[in-house]
């Protein structure tokens, strides 16, 4: 029997998105907050068009009672914790994300946290799907595509984030019957099976394949998808599949739509600009969130947990630091080296393990000690690369694989010279630029799960005593959550009644 899930979430209103993304002064004073209804959002495309704003400012939310977990930054936060990467000592936040504690935890907040989370951006896009398809189907204006485009793209991209985290690895070649999570078209909370992962694949790779289309020639602001990110999203989805030669080719399109968009990696004398202003000082962010001055997130700030200068418990008690055995990866030139202070040292360790080292992270700097406040960068063209240089590598096309992996780290190491790597090694070479270039990211234990790699903490600077194991095989346990008691109970009662 198929188990059933009902996703116990409330749709949020079109109405509270827009209130939560508008700044119109004349539509508030002529429609007062406390009255503003679907109908009257969804009346123009212009109120659509703010609703969709809305899921996207939603990235940043600070809904959950974790403050730690504060929207798409918080998670991203954890999946580094859940890696090989990243450490710290002393600080709980995060840490039962370090132990692996939470994944098999199916009453964890934490858990419920993120399966929520996603399927409240899916369900108000379906929510704005619905409304087009009633009052603006057949439209001939480019804002109407421009919004569906987005609205597909934003399902397919969350569906792709829950199938990673709540299913078994997808495997080339393979059938992939294997559970994955239900894929929901619609904004009616009714009972639903899961879906096998291949066709949450197979609905994932059409939404997108959709939302491209629709979205030609769009140019939205940085905080949109546009056809560039899209396109970079496509390349995720195939790499994640092992489908090298699409995985190239989407990101391939992606660098050319963004470059032709004004972007460029970001260059040698723009490193330390500490992420927090990356949409101004850089031409790196294709999609990000842009939190100004006076919208602090407070204590939810992805930059009150990962900066090294904010004037918070978590960092004053634990900044995060970067293993031993990713900073030696780096050769002595590569300028990179400055977004971590290798100088520091930890308490006398208890077991002989632990390496003293701990290279504290000085990449994301928040901007000032006292406002967590900070752009997040959701892609960036530099990972575009390194997904080209890899899929091309995988496929086992070594030059044009050096070519994009050259072109990047032509602005991280000067000293940098071809190593003549092919095949695998060269592949390994662009996977270990990956671990520096997106440490702290949210794409290790990711790429660990699609590459059907271990976990190895050991011989670095992991004191096991707080991030509870050094290693983790791909049979073990935990390379994918449980489905959450609330939804497991429900599926339990509807077992009982047949």
């Amino acid at each position: 029997m198929k188990q059933i899930y009902k996703i116990k979430i409330s749709v949020v209103a079109l109405a509270a998105l827009f209130i939560l993304s508008s700044c119109d002064d004349s539509f508030l004073e002529t429609t007062p907050t406390g009255s503003i209804s679907e109908e009257t959002v969804s009346s123009t495309l212009d109120g659509l068009y703010i609703a969709l704003n809305g899921i996207h400012r939603k990235m940043v939310s600070q809904d959950l009672s974790n403050q730690g977990m504060g929207g798409e930054p918080g998670f991203i936060i954890g999946r580094e914790a859940h890696g090989d990467d990243m450490t710290w000592d002393t600080q709980t936040w995060h840490q039962t994300h370090h132990t692996w504690a939470i994944n098999t935890n199916a009453s964890s907040s934490y858990n419920y946290g993120v399966w929520n989370t996603y399927y409240q951006f899916i369900l108000n896009a379906n929510k704005i799907l619905e409304n087009l398809e009633t009052k603006y189907a057949g439209s001939t204006e480019p804002l109407a595509n421009q919004i569906k485009g987005e609205c597909l793209a934003i399902r397919g991209w969350a569906h792709f984030q829950l199938v990673q985290y709540y299913a078994k690895r997808y495997a080339a070649g393979a059938g992939n019957s294997q559970l994955g999570i239900p894929y929901r078209e619609s904004s009616e909370v009714t009972e639903m099976a899961r879906n096998t992962v291949e066709e949450v694949y197979t609905k994932i790779n059409r939404d997108l394949t959709a939302a491209a289309t629709l979205l030609e020639g769009y140019k939205p602001a940085v905080n949109h998808y546009s056809p560039a990110v899209v396109a970079g999203l496509r390349a995720r989805v195939a790499l994640t599949q092992q489908n090298y030669p699409e995985a190239a080719t989407q990101a391939v399109l992606a660098i050319n739509l963004a470059k032709a968009n004004g972007k460029s990696v970001m260059k040698q004398a723009e490193l330390m600009n500490g992420f927090a202003n990356i949409t101004t000082a850089t031409k790196e962010a294709l999609y990000a969130a842009i939190t100004q001055d006076d919208q602090t997130v407070y204590f939810y700030s992805f930059y009150a947990y990962m900066s090294w200068n904010f004037n918070s418990s978590s960092i004053k008690t634990g900044i995060k630091c970067i293993s031993q055995s990713t900073y030696d990866l780096m050769s002595p030139t590569d300028l990179r080296r400055q977004w971590w202070d290798p100088t520091g040292t930890a308490a006398v360790p208890t077991v002989s393990t632990y390496n003293k080292r701990v290279y504290q992270n000085r990449k994301f700097t928040a901007r000032s000690t006292a406002d967590a406040v900070g752009d997040f960068a959701f892609m960036r063209i530099s990972e575009l690369y390194l997904i080209a240089a890899e899929a091309y590598a995988r496929s086992g096309q070594d030059t044009p694989a050096r070519t994009y992996l050259q072109e990047l780290i032509a602005e991280r190491d000067p000293g940098y010279t071809d190593s003549g790597n092919t095949g695998t090694a060269l592949a390994e070479e662009v996977m270990n630029h990956r671990r520096i270039e997106l440490w702290g990211e949210g794409f290790r234990w990711f790429d660990l799960k699609r590459l059907n790699l271990p976990v190895n903490r050991t011989g670095s600077n992991f004191n096991p005593a707080f991030c509870g194991f050094l290693e983790k095989q791909p049979t073990d346990n935990g390379w994918y959550y449980e489905i959450p008691k609330a939804e497991t109970d429900y599926n339990t009662l509807m077992e009982k009644n047949y």
